[in-house]
């Protein structure tokens, strides 16, 4: 268990990698955007974040995720604005930021969930 002095550096760590993987994820993205219409697994990457948040941060570990997804997403679009010409409408780039943050958010609730089940197998 983390100490209480402990969760802004696993919330840096978790910031650090949420922006990573969106950046490496947005990369797969525009690379495929001529195809017309295609899947995007690139996405379940984003549950790499949200269940490294929720194993540093037990006691609140969708919170956590959601604001560390958050802060993630905020400095991943801004060094997209800054790097990368912007070939997508903004309307579009949010919804695609909206369903990473919902896969971190799965990432937590799975691993909140894998506990419980463990938790009841102890018993």
């Amino acid at each position: 268990m983390l100490q209480r002095n402990n969760r802004w550096p696993a919330s840096i760590l978790g910031v650090m990698l949420y922006t990573l993987v969106f950046i490496y994820a947005h990369h797969f993205w525009a690379a495929a955007s001529e195809q017309a219409v295609r899947g995007q697994p690139e996405l379940l990457l984003f549950l790499l974040p949200g269940c490294l948040m929720a194993l540093l941060q037990p006691q609140s570990p969708l919170i956590s995720t959601l604001w560390v997804a958050l802060g993630g997403t905020l400095l991943g679009m801004m060094w997209l604005m800054l790097a990368v010409p912007m070939t997508h409408s903004g309307l579009l780039i949010v919804a695609w930021s909206l369903s990473a943050l919902f896969w971190a958010g799965c990432g937590a609730l799975l691993v909140r969930l894998l506990r419980i089940m463990l938790a009841m197998r102890a018993e």
